[in-house]
């Protein structure tokens, strides 16, 4: 077996690897990947090593960027978290929520659910539509891959009345 031949070309494993590196394996060996169809039809060479460092060092940069953000979105989730938890959310809070949720971001609509499940509405409700609107936000949550909420829901579900259960029921038929 070449060494060429003990490598894996499937995409995960190359996922990290410059366009130029996947464009050297594309090149140089007779199997070629399935991902090398994708790759672009031509590729900028920095014309010395100076070039290349620079490449990575912004393609670093790039990436340090991108993880600083995302570390301040959930720095900001989490501090908003525990003001909804400690009940000190302000309206200005909640309508940032809704509009995350409303934008498929599934730790917004979890946090909507708690938020319900734990008696904490913005507007004023009665018990068991607070429960319905819990299990309605923790379902919109798990079908959009919070997969983990799925304890929440069989937790709310018994509780809920069968006129409840039929909304919910009829709620989600109409959006599939």
């Amino acid at each position: 077996m070449t060494p060429a031949q003990a490598v894996s070309y499937t995409e995960d494993y190359w996922r990290g690897a410059d366009i130029l590196t996947k464009r050297f394996i594309c090149a140089s060996y007779g199997e070629t990947p399935e991902w090398c169809g994708e790759l672009p039809g031509k590729v900028e060479v920095p014309k010395s090593i100076a070039g290349v460092l620079a490449a990575r060092q912004q393609a670093a940069q790039e990436r340090e960027a991108a993880a600083k953000a995302a570390a301040d979105i959930i720095a900001a989730r989490t501090a908003l978290a525990k003001r909804v938890k400690s009940g000190r959310a302000s309206s200005k809070d909640v309508e940032m929520l809704v509009e995350q949720a409303k934008a498929g971001e599934q730790e917004a609509m979890e946090l909507i659910a708690w938020m319900y499940a734990q008696g904490l509405s913005p507007e004023r409700k009665d018990e068991d539509e607070l429960s319905e609107l819990a299990y309605i936000w923790y379902g919109k949550a798990y079908l959009a891959g919070a997969k983990e909420v799925k304890v929440n829901m069989d937790q709310i579900w018994p509780t809920l009345s069968e006129t409840q259960q039929n909304r919910i029921v009829a709620f989600f038929d109409k959006k599939t």
